[in-house]
């Protein structure tokens, strides 16, 4: 019998690390003023996330946006599809004044990198994921946008610095 207990209490926190790893972990590092500063993590397990956000109402979450805007959702996911069915490269390159934009598709991702004088912005939306949040009625489904980060698992989807600033968050 104290074998069956014993085995059931190490059972539970493997099969909860199992599932956290299964699902993964969302992690948010910031550091501000560099080497010395003041540095927070905060590690998020994705299945914890989806079970908060299926508590929120999704009737009441509606993206702010005018009537016009509205009506061209569709033809977002349009885009959207199309950009995942086109061949990688770089989309879009702005330089000016010291600052220079580039947007390219790598993969399933959209890449967004920013670079300034002092701060340098990557930003990487895995095109599933879009997908599935944008909705033609322009409510969002809080339960859809966790789960899209399920397409994002081992990579980072933004990262900024800013100096001695520094923010990255990451799904794993």
């Amino acid at each position: 019998m104290l074998k069956l207990i014993l085995a059931g209490a190490a059972a539970l926190p493997i099969a909860a690390t199992g599932t956290v790893a299964a699902t993964g972990v969302a992690w948010v590092d910031v550091r501000e003023g560099g080497a010395n500063g003041t540095r927070i993590v905060v590690p998020v397990p994705l299945v914890a996330a989806e079970v908060a956000a299926a508590f929120i109402p999704t009737p009441d979450l509606r993206m702010n946006m005018d009537a016009d805007a509205l009506a061209h959702l569709g033809s977002a996911r349009k885009v959207v599809q199309a950009l995942r069915d086109a061949p990688d490269g770089e989309l879009v390159r702005v330089e000016d004044d010291g600052e220079t934009v580039v947007v390219a598709k790598d993969g399933d991702t959209l890449r967004v990198h920013v670079t300034g004088d002092k701060e340098t912005v990557d930003v990487n939306v895995p095109l599933a994921a879009a997908l599935d949040i944008i909705r033609p009625d322009g409510r969002i489904d809080a339960s859809a946008a966790v789960r899209g980060l399920r397409y994002a698992r081992f990579s980072t989807l933004v990262e900024v610095q800013d100096g001695d600033d520094h923010v990255k968050i990451s799904v794993w």
